[in-house]
């Protein structure tokens, strides 16, 4: 609770401010009052019972725009610690005050929604935003592309796209900054969310819809993986292994973080098409381009079940002796090495991977501090992350 003490002792000063300024004796008595108020509450918290510190601070009576403020953030801090009922009944509170301006209420019923987000309840969340969404006197203070961007996390969660779109869409047409980097962040999103509605068509059967939705993603982003990989699905399951493997191929060039997870698609489709050379000569070469370790790792499965080359030897030879690799890159290269027929020896190729595993080690932290688990190559006496002393040891 030292972050609300901290909030809130600013306010107690103020209100003890305003008392100094007024003339009036019951205007004095009034804001003493006030002052004291957020005396008792803050002693609330410091002992540690924030439920009578709320009834102390949501039962005062004159509540203005600084003190607003406040209360706003003194909800959110509650929402931020997951104490969301407390969050609740702090902005429900706030919205029920007729003090408080058009541009106030409406701070806090966007508070409130996020709030209703937090707590799980996604519909009262979503009927709080679409309200704000509709008023036509909206402040600058909350903007129409921050509700947007409020209700497409909530469609995103309940996976209701064609709502997403209209969401991200409303945002990007109402963003201040206007920038390309929203609108281009913007149509990706939109591909994500009519490739979700076209997975849906696919499962369940409405193939007539597959292609109208891909037609629309292709429209808004056409340099989507996320295109790629849905296209290379649809000929896979068609047993149109020739298109699959253009459509992975393509999405792998894009992405190479794509690779583990098409993978079995990939490999069938080259070997029901005899392409598997040409995909072992599309990775080295894309390895060679990008020196991506997956890409590295997958020529090596490919090579071991289907024979390996002169080019992939000496590609094995060499990043062995000269490349970091980690332990998934070097265990694939010995497993290479051992078990396939190739042009390394065994004596040459234990001494690769021996410079490999040693190559590895030297970029190993040796030592860890049992305090905090920050890492270190060297024995320190004090951590220099926590800063506690004689906590090292080996990692």
């Amino acid at each position: 609770m030292v972050e609300l003490l901290y909030l809130l002792l600013p306010v107690a000063f103020y209100a003890g401010w305003r008392a100094s300024r007024k003339s009036l004796s019951q205007s004095q008595k009034q804001q003493r009052k006030l002052s004291d108020n957020f005396v008792k509450g803050i002693n609330f918290l410091l002992s540690e019972e924030p439920d009578k510190a709320l009834e102390v601070f949501l039962n005062n009576q004159d509540i203005d725009e600084y003190t607003a403020e406040t209360y706003q953030l003194l909800g959110n801090l509650f929402r931020d610690r997951g104490e969301v009922d407390r969050a609740l009944r702090v902005h429900q509170n706030l919205i029920s005050r007729p003090s408080l301006n058009a541009e106030q209420k409406q701070k806090a019923m966007f508070l409130l929604g996020k709030d209703f987000f937090s707590a799980g309840m996604l519909d009262r969340a979503e009927s709080v935003f679409r309200e704000l969404l509709n008023d036509s006197s909206l402040s600058r203070r909350v903007s129409k592309a921050l509700i947007c961007a409020a209700l497409r996390t909530i469609y995103e969660q309940t996976q209701e796209w064609q709502k997403a779109i209209e969401a991200i869409e409303c945002y990007s047409k109402n963003n201040t900054e206007n920038s390309n980097t929203v609108k281009s962040e913007s149509k990706k999103l939109i591909a994500h969310y009519y490739c979700e509605l076209a997975d849906e068509a696919l499962h369940q059967g409405k193939l007539n819809k597959v292609d109208d939705l891909l037609l629309k993603a292709k429209k808004s982003f056409k340099h989507s993986t996320r295109l790629m990989t849905l296209e290379g699905d649809i000929a896979y399951h068609q047993k149109n292994y020739k298109g699959a493997l253009k459509y992975y191929s393509k999405a792998i060039k894009e992405d190479t973080r794509l690779l583990s997870m098409l993978f079995t698609q990939l490999e069938e489709s080259a070997k029901s098409t005899a392409n598997i050379d040409i995909l072992k000569s599309d990775l080295l070469k894309m390895y060679q381009k990008k020196k991506d370790k997956s890409v590295f790792e997958t020529l090596l499965i490919l090579a071991k079940k289907y024979n390996g080359s002169a080019d992939i030897d000496a590609l094995i030879a060499a990043e062995l002796s000269t490349q970091r690799l980690n332990i998934e890159s070097i265990y694939r290269a010995s497993d290479y090495t051992i078990n396939s027929v190739n042009t390394l020896d065994d004596k040459h190729g234990l001494l690769l991977v021996n410079q490999a595993l040693g190559s590895y080690l030297n970029g190993v932290p040796a030592f860890r501090c049992e305090h905090c688990g920050y890492k270190m190559h060297d024995y320190l006496w004090r951590c220099p992350a926590c800063h506690e002393w004689d906590s090292i040891d080996h990692a």
